[in-house]
């Protein structure tokens, strides 16, 4: 099952339709926050969201966990649990919650890591990077019973980017 992973769009509904646009077989689209968009606009484009560190930005709340395919996924955006220093707290939130993923935005620079077996990813921001990388988003496959995969995607031109490890 195809999963679209986004962060930090910070307004831009453009760059939103775009990678709507790129990927029209994904099952769930999620927002990790930071959107600046009202609720009701990413729940009429099927978007999950969670709500980031603006005031009035949309979203179900500051964190949630999805079950897809019979894994779970913890959706955060990330500022509540200190992402700009480290990710300590979310192994901690993932260690006792006993998911298989944690998605989570904030820093706006694309993160892998692996650690106990639980995926830690952010997919950077949609529009505005704070690192070498492009604008990037994330596409997870999520299949029953198999491993999780998970490529980056470049927001503006959908290519694939290898150089996050």
């Amino acid at each position: 099952m195809k999963v679209v992973v986004f962060s930090d769009a910070h307004g831009s509904k453009r760059t939103i339709k775009k990678v709507l646009d790129y990927n029209p077989d994904a099952r769930h689209v999620i927002s990790l926050g930071d959107s600046e968009l009202r609720h009701k606009y990413l729940l009429d484009l099927n978007i999950i969201a969670v709500k980031g560190n603006y005031p009035l930005d949309g979203g179900l709340g500051y964190e949630t966990i999805l079950e897809i395919e019979g894994k779970k996924l913890f959706i955060t955006h990330g500022h509540k649990y200190g992402v700009r220093r480290d990710i300590r707290e979310l192994v901690e939130k993932a260690d006792k919650t006993g998911v298989d993923v944690v998605l989570f935005g904030h820093t706006h620079i694309p993160f892998i890591d692996r650690i106990n077996g639980v995926h830690y990813l952010n997919p950077g921001s949609i529009i505005s990077p704070r690192s070498n990388h492009s604008p990037s988003y994330l596409v997870l496959n999520i299949e029953k019973n198999k491993e999780i995969t998970f490529v980056f995607k470049e927001s503006q031109t959908n290519l694939l980017i290898d150089n996050i490890y």
